[in-house]
This record gives C-alpha cells, sequence and structure tokens, in this order.
C-alpha cells in the first residue's frame, strides 16, 4: 500500500545489521546467565546495550539511505514529527541576543517586515520542496545568515546534519470543534495526535535537539548519538540550537493515555507535567483558509481514500493490536 505513493520501507530482522563492538555487551551474541544480574552494575551494561544497539541501528540505516542515493533524512522516534518552524508572537528573546536589546529589535525587523525566512514557509506545500527550492540559494554578502531571507543550511558542503530544537506536546485535550476545523469529511480529528494535541512546551524551552541529515553526504562513521549525530559535520556546538536562526523544529508527542499505558503511568505523569504549555496556534497564521491542515494537504497529493487507508484506518487497526496486547498482559498478571 505504501509502495504506491514511492515509499520504500525495507525491514530488518534478528538483529542483522549489528556490528560487534569492543565491549562483551556490545557483542550481537549477548546472552547474558543468571550470575550477570547479581553483578552490581548489571542494569548499567543492559542500558549501555540499548544505547549501543541504537546506533548501531541508526548508523547502518543511514549507510543504507546513502547506497541508495538518498538525501534528507529526519533522525526522530515515532512519536516525533518534522514541522515548520513558524513564527510565534509569545516567543522571548532571541537566543544569540543575550542582554541585547538592539540585536533581539534587529531580528523582529526581519519578522514584521516579512523578509526573515521564517515567514516564507507558507509557499512551500511540504518540507521536501522547501528543502528543494533552498539548496543551492546562497545568503546575500554581507547579510548575517540569521537575518537573511534564504536559509542556507542544506548547501553546506561541511555540514551534512542540521540539529533542530524539539518542543514536547502534552496530553491536554483542545476543544474538538476546534481541532476538526480544515479537516477533510470522513476523517475524525481525534485520531491524529499532531491535530488532536496542541499544547506544547513554550519555544524558549526546548529539549534536547534531533537531527535532520543528507545521507547522501553522512559521514560513513558510527553515530555519537540521536540528538547530535556526528561531531564537526552538525551544525552548532551541541544539541541545543539556536531556534529562532532554523527553518524546521521537532514536535513531540506523549498522545493519549491509551497510546502511552504499556510505558507506564509513571512516566506517563513525568511527560505532562508541563506548568507552562502554550497552545501551538502557529500554523493557521501562516496557512491559506481551504488549506488548514497537513492532512488537507495529503488528501490532495493522493487522494481521499488512499489517505484514509495510510492514516487513519491503519491506525484504527494498531489502536485494536494494542488493545489486544495490552489485555494479554493484564490477563497475565
Amino acid at each position: 500500500m505504501y509502495a504506491t505513493i514511492g515509499m520504500n520501507i525495507t525491514v530488518w530482522k534478528n538483529h542483522s545489521y549489528w556490528i560487534d563492538g569492543r565491549k562483551f555487551h556490545e557483542k550481537k551474541d549477548f546472552h547474558p546467565g543468571e550470575d550477570f544480574y547479581k553483578l552490581e552494575h548489571s542494569y548499567r551494561y543492559i542500558q549501555d546495550r540499548l544505547v549501543y544497539h541504537q546506533k548501531i541501528f541508526y548508523s547502518q540505516c543511514l549507510r543504507t539511505l546513502k547506497s541508495e542515493n538518498r538525501t534528507w533524512t529526519t533522525v526522530i522516534d515515532t512519536d516525533e514529527y518534522l514541522a515548520f518552524n513558524y513564527y510565534d508572537p509569545l516567543e522571548r528573546g532571541v537566543t544569540w541576543c543575550v542582554n541585547n536589546a538592539t540585536c533581539d529589535e534587529e531580528y523582529l525587523d526581519t519578522i514584521r517586515g516579512g523578509t526573515h525566512f521564517r515567514t516564507k514557509l507558507n509557499q512551500s506545500a511540504t518540507a521536501a520542496e522547501y528543502i528543494a527550492k533552498n539548496v543551492g540559494q546562497k545568503v546575500p554578502s554581507g547579510v548575517n545568515p540569521r537575518l537573511s531571507s534564504v536559509d542556507d543550511k542544506f548547501d553546506n558542503p561541511d555540514e551534512p546534519c542540521i540539529v533542530l530544537s524539539r518542543y514536547l506536546f502534552v496530553s491536554k485535550e483542545s476543544d474538538k470543534e476546534v481541532i476538526q476545523l480544515g479537516v477533510d469529511e470522513g476523517f475524525n480529528a481525534t485520531n491524529f495526535n499532531t491535530l488532536r494535541f496542541r499544547h506544547r512546551s513554550s519555544l524558549a524551552a526546548a529539549q534536547v535537539g534531533k537531527c535532520i541529515v543528507d545521507a547522501s553526504r553522512s559521514p560513513s562513521n558510527l553515530i555519537k548519538g540521536p540528538h547530535r549525530l556526528y561531531g564537526k559535520e552538525c551544525t552548532g556546538g551541541n544539541a541545543h540550537v539556536h531556534n529562532a536562526a532554523m527553518s524546521f523544529r521537532v514536535h513531540h508527542y506523549v498522545g493519549s493515555w491509551e497510546s502511552f499505558r504499556l510505558r507506564g503511568e509513571k512516566l506517563f505523569k513525568e511527560r505532562n507535567n508541563l506548568h507552562s504549555a502554550v497552545v501551538d496556534n502557529t500554523t493557521p497564521q501562516y496557512s491559506s483558509p481551504e488549506n488548514l491542515t497537513w492532512l488537507s494537504q495529503f488528501v490532495k497529493l493522493v487522494g481521499k481514500e488512499k489517505a484514509l487507508d495510510l492514516t487513519q484506518r491503519i491506525h484504527l487497526h494498531e489502536v485494536w493490536e494494542l488493545e489486544k496486547n495490552f489485555l494479554k498482559l493484564k490477563f497475565k498478571e
């Protein structure tokens, strides 16, 4: 079904992508016996193995995509989504303008005047189109790249990896009539986390970042971690980003209790313990009235029936499978 819209899905089984590391818990054939769990730090080895597992998987995945001549790839989790970094009037001072009102005002002038690239995001229907439009663009001589009308980060040969800010969306319900606005008939907005949950952390309170990387130019070495894949080949000096200078950001959703409960109530409450959540209403400000949601754009791209098959219908099937697994666990107790 996904192949009909040009999507290629590769499934790896039985750790076929594994590369043995030097440490014993980094070996593919790691089968600890009872004596292992008596060790004082056994839990730490298990956690380290999970981290190593993730690094190997991401590294091998990017190598595979590179061999397939793929380009821009988001390295994010299944509860995270790439989003346009629309300007939010509630944003605080620009992070690189520390105690400098003149610097802040200079940035705001480009926003108010509509010359900054963040004010032009509504001119692109998809992230891929936006990137393609900016590849090859150069910031005019003498212009600060952070204040430019073009985003040249997608054409920097030395930095194929771009670190993006990440923001948490909590499980606070929004009004059903509001989230249904702009959604095509036959679709229920409550089936989509990105439409259903609209309360997020302030843009001044980002989580550790995540990356988008040009796989065709990515290094072949093992990644350093999921938040900043490589060293000097990634933008910035760490995984905390000057969000105001970015075209994209990552949205991280806690989701509903029903979808989260297998991970436990404690973690669910911790994730939702956000006292300063704001409503993310940036998208409608930059979208045309007839095209308010990403879902409407997707329907136009692939057709209504196929869009239903690829989103809502498969989601309802997954919810049912999740419910069955939960019931099995409960009966075992």
